[in-house]
């Protein structure tokens, strides 16, 4: 009898918690994406979905900055990110 298994919690925690992980680095080497992560939970005023559109700018801007500095390095991680979504596909 031939067991199929399916992917579980376990694979879905391991990506979180490297999602996570690769966030707190651009947290912690990245000024803007640090100031608007703590505006994200340390003010109580204003609108908390603008505040997290306020992140995703910062994450995306510092996401274009380093992608320039760092342009062979970002094509390793396309690639990387392409084999990944095929082998999750099959």
């Amino acid at each position: 009898m031939r067991v199929i298994t399916r992917p579980g919690i376990g694979e879905g925690a391991a990506s979180l918690a490297c999602l996570a992980t690769v966030f707190a680095v651009l947290i912690a080497i990245d000024d803007r994406v640090r100031e608007r992560f703590v505006m994200l939970f340390g003010e109580a005023s204003g609108d908390f979905g603008d505040r997290v559109r306020s992140l995703g700018d910062a994450v995306l801007q510092a996401a274009r900055d380093q992608s320039i500095a760092q342009a062979p390095l970002l094509l390793f991680v396309m690639v990387a990110v392409v084999l990944l979504v095929f082998m999750l596909r099959t």
